[in-house]
């Protein structure tokens, strides 16, 4: 029998020449001039004959062998492919299900847009930290406790509720107390008496006995009350004048100038007028309201003009006046801050200020260094009032006059937090739509790639269902309750990398479809397309996937749930485009097969086309429009390789001097110099407000400390879900502490000396233990001593106390002056508390925080060495300290699930190509990518904080996506291929869809950039920064590295490396008869032919062709320059006879 034999680089085939036939497409007449050389076009096309089962003479083949010899994955393709209408209805309504059992199975769907959960969970510090949370939450219960049954149920179950640091004020208050005392904010957030020990009653409040021009209107004594004014519920401006600081103009630039100081006086008036109309201050009682305490309101004071304008008060501050103001504030302000008492927070008397002088309206530099400018000043408005709560100003505080000049700027807000929550939560809810925004970005990034609105509705679904679906996982399965603001990211995961997967399977669907014969069914390409794309969309599913799970090492219930919950999207897209777009791509095949002419399959088809030219161009193979359309795109990347080619050397040059300026950069990422973890861009006023209070003197004078608690009897751990903030623990009892010894008495009692005798420890009042023996030995000496004393103190005067009467005596003494210090259950000290604090606060640097921490804990284990058996078990917690554990946690996740997903991908990469070589090219390129998006992130100034380490653990996993679908693109074909020519079909096959995808997710981006939240537009910032590098460090350097090192059988080693471990020689065939050979050939050329439409630009080169060492043909870089045409054009020589010569260039 005749045969026809064709051969390549890459493979080659024998067929039977009666299943072909030979045309010549040359119809058309050549002029004269033109036989000299003819070009005929022969195109070999299958016969349209059906597969039968075997006939007597052999000729065709029983479809049942075919079916043998396909993989399980090729199977479903087909089966999918012979019913895609019921695949993709089935595959829906499930998804569909699912998506709605979430919300309804968790009990609905609730985003918490605050910053709950933002601290460390399960860690040595944590499990400090959450006994001590437990205990202060229940001090006064557990004091009152006379029969043990609050101990018990603390014991047993775990306590729930979640308190910010600036909650616990209240939360630890005395819940039965109808006056509680004012006791210090953890949070550093609010000001308050550093001393919690110290009464109000104990104070003389220091108001003022002058006589007020507007006594009988208003109350004059508000504004010499420290008290009133600065710590209750009052809204206040801070000022700032202007230009900044570094500028040169600054030096004469004061808040006491006349233009400025006329500006906040009309700013005040204009407010004052706001708050008057709204009822949001307190109203004197003339019905205005109450002036605010402010430089305006202190020169009034001292021109003793209230009722004039602030344009005749401007006519009477002269130059003169103006000076005289300025050395009375400077006055003011030396004695306020000499008489002011550190250690209680309670200011002295002021007998040489002429007016009610407080701090907060000068800044802390006023008066240092002979400077007599004021460039941070505050008006408190009058807001205190059981009707007035600081929400109520929301709608308001926009429209309050902040001056807004080139000089003064005004920004309002309260200390409290309460309006910068309901900002933060309103710009969230904003951001979602900003997302629904992104959503849309993509359906029309679909429409222009696949120019199908059917494909684009399918991948819509498929966008849209898998976020509930993920959700369905998240709650149900995995079993989370909390979903936090941070997880609205998702809808940017699902918008952006979501659309990647549709992308690439479009691709090798449209791939495949080109590459095949006409004849080749819809079943024909799902079982190319199908495997070929769940094999790449798998490869970098999983890798980015891990990259967000591998963030999971972090302990903070917030990253923690927004790692599981993107972690789940990434996955359920990647299923969900293989149960959804991959039956609709062969119902829209089988549309197009069929002669549709809808527009809404293809927006390309023609309503006029017949279905006799419909088939008529399937039949030839000569939809111009079509070949066109794909040739050229393929030609733009042909080029692009090409000079990457050219240049490669060069490239390589400037790709390793960019990496090496991008790695010292990389290196020098700075840690924040605060924890405050802040919601708002830094150029709301609310912001605004927030820093530049910091710089008034109140601020520095009240500056805020932080507790630290030493605590006896308890034992550190975390019994409650890690997952729910809302979930704290049972109280750990150590049930080893036993104080009533005489040696543990008197340990204890020198105790303090020692820990309040350290530099970094503060006293804020006398131990629980000492003031025991301080009782004692005045009860001792008294003729008649209290019951408490007689009844329970066996007549100790002194410490050690017999050790049978201790528990008795210092519970009955705690008692009778009411001491929550001593906790005791049924008679026997459970719990010894001493309080004391360190000079920190939230903004202090991490340094600072963990130079003090060090400090202490060093400090705790050396007394805890020299203790004895019974109290050696002792150990300190602070706020503090769990706040800056949360960023230590957070450093460590940064590296931690960095090192996790670079080590995953490297596993990804060696698996998917089985090659070292690729393997090690990979990690180099991602490595490249993750410094020079480092360097970047530098330059624009970041910090390496909570939100930043976030972004950096993603960006790793984003970072391979691009890489991993280039080397598995590079493995593609198998045996001996030239690099150049693998790098080539890398570039050209996944060109497109990696452009597509970067495209898509650089517009999702550049929406996030749009919105309020500073984590969105960070996390769109590293989106945008990483796929532009990826796409540089993919198509450039990695193309590069592979061009001149990458293996020409990069899977040689592992195979060999396979036989000899299974012991398996190579099966070589023969061939039996010649429809089998039919049989082999058939799928061989669908699965091969790709390569034509790859390299087939030119015509083939056959002059470069040799022999390699064992005698196989090769090709040297040159050759193959873009390997066979896409419809084999042939140049003959004039003649149409076949000569040997012709027959040999054929």
């Amino acid at each position: 029998r005749n045969y026809i034999f064709f051969c390549s680089p890459t493979y080659y085939l024998l067929l039977p020449t009666d299943n072909f036939t030979m045309e010549d497409s040359n119809e058309n007449p050549l002029e004269e001039e033109d036989k000299a050389k003819t070009v005929r076009q022969i195109s070999f096309k299958l016969k349209r004959e059906p597969l039968t089962s075997k006939s007597a003479d052999n000729e065709n083949i029983n479809p049942e062998n075919e079916n043998t010899k396909k993989t399980r994955i090729q199977r479903l393709a087909r089966t999918t492919a012979r019913q895609p209408k019921k695949a993709l209805l089935v595959s829906s309504a499930i998804a569909i299900v699912l998506s709605a059992l979430g919300p309804l199975i968790s009990g609905g769907l609730e985003l918490t847009t605050d910053t709950k959960g933002w601290r460390s969970r399960g860690t040595f510090i944590a499990n400090r930290e959450m006994q001590a949370e437990v205990l202060n939450l229940n001090r006064f219960q557990l004091f009152r406790d006379d029969d043990g049954s609050h101990w018990k149920l603390l014991r047993e179950t775990v306590t729930e509720g979640y308190y910010e640091f600036s909650q616990r004020k209240t939360a630890y208050a005395d819940p039965e107390a109808t006056d509680r005392r004012r006791v210090l904010d953890l949070d550093g957030e609010s000001l308050d008496s550093k001393a919690n020990n110290f009464s109000i009653e104990s104070y003389n409040d220091g108001t003022s006995n002058r006589s007020l021009a507007f006594e009988d209107t208003c109350d004059a004594s508000w504004y010499s009350n420290y008290e009133e004014v600065l710590f209750q519920k009052n809204m206040y401006a801070v000022w700032k004048v202007f230009p900044n600081e570094d500028d040169d103009a600054a030096v004469s630039s004061s808040a006491l100038d006349k233009n400025i100081l006329s500006q906040m006086c009309e700013a005040e008036q204009n407010t004052m007028k706001i708050m008057q109309h709204n009822s949001l201050c307190v109203i004197c009682s003339d019905g205005s309201c109450h002036p605010p305490h402010s430089l305006v309101f202190l020169l009034r004071q001292k021109m003793r003009t209230y009722d004039t304008s602030c344009e005749d008060l401007m006519e009477l501050y002269t130059s003169t006046v103006q000076e005289n103001f300025t050395d009375e504030l400077l006055s003011c302000t030396d004695e306020y801050s000499r008489e002011f008492n550190e250690t209680t927070g309670i200011p002295g008397d002021m007998e040489a200020c002429p007016f009610d002088y407080l701090p907060n309206v000068v800044d802390t530099n006023f008066g240092k260094d002979g400077n007599r400018n004021v460039r941070y000043t505050s008006s408190f408005f009058h807001t205190t009032s059981d009707d007035i709560e600081p929400l109520d100003f929301y709608d308001f505080y926009k429209s309050f006059d902040k001056a807004n000049s080139e000089t003064l700027f005004g920004a309002y807000n309260f200390e409290s937090s309460d309006l910068t929550d309901m900002a933060s939560e309103l710009a969230s809810n904003a951001d979602v739509n900003i997302a629904l925004a992104s959503l849309g970005l993509t359906i029309i990034a679909l429409l222009i790639h696949n120019k199908s609105p059917w494909l684009c509705l399918m991948g819509f679904l498929q966008i849209i269902v898998a976020i509930p679906l993920a959700y369905f996982g998240y709650s149900v399965v995995a079993g989370i309750e909390f979903f936090p603001l941070l997880n609205l990211i998702g809808l940017f995961v699902a918008s952006a990398i979501g659309a990647d997967d549709i992308f690439v399977a479009v691709d090798k669907w449209n791939n495949a479809r080109i590459a095949s014969p006409n004849e080749a069914t819809t079943e024909d390409i799902a079982e190319i397309a199908l495997p070929d794309a769940a094999g790449a969309m798998f490869l970098t599913t999983i890798t980015t996937s891990v990259a967000f799970l591998a963030t999971c090492i972090c302990p903070i219930t917030p990253i923690l749930c927004f790692a599981v919950y993107c972690g789940l999207l990434v996955l359920f897209n990647y299923i969900l485009n293989i149960l959804i777009v991959f039956p609709a791509l062969c119902q829209w095949d089988t549309w197009q097969q069929n002669g549709s002419t809808s527009r809404f399959v293809d927006l390309r088809n023609k309503k006029n086309n017949t279905t006799e030219k419909a088939d008529d161009e399937m039949e030839e193979g000569l939809d111009d429009k079509t070949s066109i359309k794909i040739e050229r795109k393929h030609r733009i990347l042909l080029r692009i390789f090409n000079q990457i080619d050219k240049f490669r050397w060069p490239l390589l040059v400037a790709c390793l001097v960019v990496a090496g300026v991008c790695l010292y950069f990389a290196l020098q990422f700075p840690l924040p110099e605060s924890m405050d973890v802040r919601l708002l861009p830094a150029s709301d006023p609310l912001e605004l407000h927030n820093v530049w209070k910091d710089n008034l003197l109140n601020m520095d004078l009240w500056k805020p400390v932080a507790m630290v608690y030493v605590l006896f009897g308890l034992d550190t751990g975390d019994t409650g879900a890690e997952n729910n903030p809302d979930s704290l623990s049972k109280l750990l009892l150590d049930d080893t502490f036993n104080p009533s010894s005489e040696g543990a008495q008197l340990y204890l009692r020198d105790f303090c000396d020692s820990l309040f005798g350290q530099d970094f420890a503060i006293q804020l009042d006398m131990c629980a233990i000492n003031e025991f023996e301080i009782w004692l030995e005045d009860q001792s000496s008294l003729v008649t001593p209290s019951t408490a004393y007689s009844d329970n103190c066996n007549a100790a005067a002194a410490l050690p106390v017999p050790e049978s009467a201790f528990d008795s005596c210092i519970i009955a003494w705690s008692k009778e002056t009411v001491n929550i210090s001593v906790l005791q259950e049924n008679g026997k000290v459970r719990v010894l508390i001493i309080t004391g604090a360190v000079d920190l606060q939230v903004k202090s640097s991490l340094g600072e925080i963990g130079t003090m921490w060090d400090d202490f804990e060093a400090h705790i284990e050396d007394q805890s060495s020299l203790a004895p058996e019974g109290v050696n078990k002792f150990y300190h917690a602070s706020f503090m300290w769990w706040y800056w554990d949360g960023s230590v946690q957070m450093t460590k996740t940064a590296t931690g699930s960095g090192l996790i997903t670079l080590g995953f991908a490297s596993l990804v990469v060696i698996f998917s190509s089985k090659s070292l070589v690729l393997t090690l090219v990979s990690t180099v390129t991602i490595f490249f990518i993750l410094i020079a998006s480092s360097a970047t992130l530098v330059g624009l100034g970041w910090e390496l904080g909570f939100l930043e380490s976030i972004c950096f653990s993603i960006l790793i996993g984003i970072s391979c996506d691009f890489v991993i679908h280039f080397c598995h693109a590079y493995k593609h074909f198998e045996g001996n291929i030239d690099s150049q020519l693998r790098a080539r079909f890398a570039v050209v096959d996944m060109g497109p869809s990696i452009l597509a995808a970067a495209a898509t997710t650089i517009s999702a981006a550049s929406v996030m950039l749009f919105c309020t939240t500073p984590f969105f537009t960070k996390f769109a910032t590293v989106l945008f920064v990483t796929i532009i590098y990826a796409i540089i460090g993919s198509f450039i350097f990695y193309i590069v590295l592979v061009d001149l090192f990458g293996p020409a059988e990069p899977t040689k080693m592992f195979d060999l490396c396979w036989k000899s471990i299974v012991r398996k020689k190579e099966d070589e065939e023969i061939v039996k008869n010649d429809s089998s050979l039919v049989a082999s050939t058939r799928p061989s050329m669908i699965r091969r032919s790709s390569v034509k439409r790859t390299y087939g630009f030119d015509e083939i080169d056959f002059d470069e062709i040799e022999k390699d060492n064992n005698g196989n043909r090769q090709s040297k870089r040159a050759s193959l320059a873009q390997s066979i045409s896409i419809k084999y054009f042939l140049d003959l020589d004039g003649s149409v006879d076949d000569s040997e010569e012709e027959k040999s260039n054929l």
